[in-house]
C-alpha cells in the first residue's frame, strides 16, 4: 500500500492562549474565533473538508485509510452533522486513537459507524 501525505489534515493551529476547557468552548461556540497566532475552527474544517473532497475524488469507490487528528477531524464531523459540538469533541478528546468508519457516495456522507478507540487521558500542551 502506497502512503500519501496531505498536510491539509494537520491539526488547528494552536494560538497564544493553548488548549484549556473553556478554550474548547469558546472555539466550538464561535467557529470564527481564533486566538492571536492561532487558526479558526472555520478556517480548519474548510482546510480539512477541502483535502477530503480531493482523496475522495482521487480515490472514488475504493476503501482508503486517513490519519488526522482529534480536531481536524471533528471539523469533518461537524460539517457533516452540525450537531456535532464540543460535548461531542470532548467525549472523545481521551480517545488516541480514535478510529471511525466514514462511507461516502461522491462527496455525500451515508454512513457513520465508531470503530474503536484506547483511552489516553488528554494532556495540556
Amino acid at each position: 500500500m502506497s502512503i500519501i501525505t496531505d498536510e491539509r489534515f494537520c491539526e488547528r493551529k494552536s494560538g497564544e492562549h493553548g488548549n484549556g476547557m473553556g478554550q474548547f468552548s469558546k472555539r466550538w461556540t464561535n467557529f470564527d474565533y481564533a486566538e492571536q497566532g492561532g487558526e479558526s475552527l472555520r478556517s480548519t474544517q474548510e482546510r480539512n473538508v477541502n483535502a477530503l473532497f480531493d482523496v475522495l475524488d482521487r480515490f472514488n469507490g475504493k476503501t482508503i485509510v486517513i490519519g488526522t487528528h482529534g480536531t481536524a477531524l471533528s471539523t469533518i464531523l461537524n460539517y457533516y452533522d452540525p450537531a456535532f459540538d464540543v460535548d461531542d469533541f470532548l467525549r472523545i478528546i481521551d480517545w488516541m486513537p480514535y478510529i471511525v468508519e466514514l462511507s461516502f457516495i461522491g462527496h455525500e456522507l451515508i454512513d457513520k459507524r465508531e470503530l474503536a478507540h484506547i483511552y489516553k487521558e488528554y494532556q495540556k500542551c
